[in-house]
Parts: C-alpha cells; structure tokens; sequence
C-alpha cells in the first residue's frame, strides 16, 4: 500500500478508537524489509520515512517487519522517533540486546507456536518409545 494511503487509513483507525473511547495501541507495519522491493541502500531510508508518517498519522508503534541487523534496528528507532516493534526470529538479536537497541515491543509471530509443537513431537516421541516424556 502506497504509505499516504496506509497513513489515511491509519488515522482513521486512531480516530475512529479515540471517539469510541476504546483504548488501542495501533501498531504500523513497514514491510519495506520483509518485501526487500529495491536497492539495500534504499530500505532503510524508506522504512524511516513511511514509519515518521505513520506516526505522524497516529501510529503508537512502528513494525518494521523482518529487520535482524543490529545497526538497522538502531537506525530507525532513532530515526523514527518513536516506539519499535521488532518481529523475534532465529536470526534476530535475542530480546535483553533488542532493548539494549532501543526496541519498545518484541512479536513472536508464530515461533512461540512452533517452539511448542517441536517440544510436542518430542513427547510423544517418547511416549511411543515407552520413555518418560517429562524432562527432568
């Protein structure tokens, strides 16, 4: 979505819960890294940009889907300006060094799903093997 529109839309969202007296954190996806649509040098121009509207637009946070680099995530919690929002992969920081960095929320997506269904097949591995299936 071009960012003036998703900003339009993001103001009504803002506007729409404060008239409603509904307290809700609206939390503005970039999805500028996750898509990687243009030059490497140009994304982290372009997820500043889009986030300082859509904070401008009444956006609390800013999601910056898929960014793992240390110096990137630094990078745009100072150039936004405002809370962060960093998705929990494998490949990302751990989450003590993304506070380090500045970052306001951590989303887990479906790893904390799938860390449970790994520890699941586990047990009932052990099950069918006749073990104990509780770590001890």
């Amino acid at each position: 979505i071009e960012p003036e529109e998703q900003a339009r839309w993001l103001a009504a969202v803002r506007t729409a819960a404060d008239r409603s007296g509904v307290p809700i954190v609206v939390n503005a996806r970039t999805d500028v890294f996750l898509r990687a649509e243009g030059p490497a040098e140009t994304l982290l121009d372009e997820a500043i940009r889009r986030g300082r509207r859509y904070r401008e637009a009444g956006a609390d946070c800013v999601y910056p889907m898929w960014v793992v680099d240390e110096q990137v995530i630094r990078a745009l919690v100072e150039g936004i300006g405002g809370p962060i929002n960093v998705y929990a992969r494998p490949e990302a920081p751990a989450i003590a060094r993304l506070s380090e960095l500045g970052v306001a929320r951590v989303s887990y997506g479906p790893w904390l799903h799938r860390l449970a269904l790994r520890e699941t097949d586990r047990a009932l591995a052990a099950i069918r093997e006749r073990q104990d299936p509780f770590p001890r």
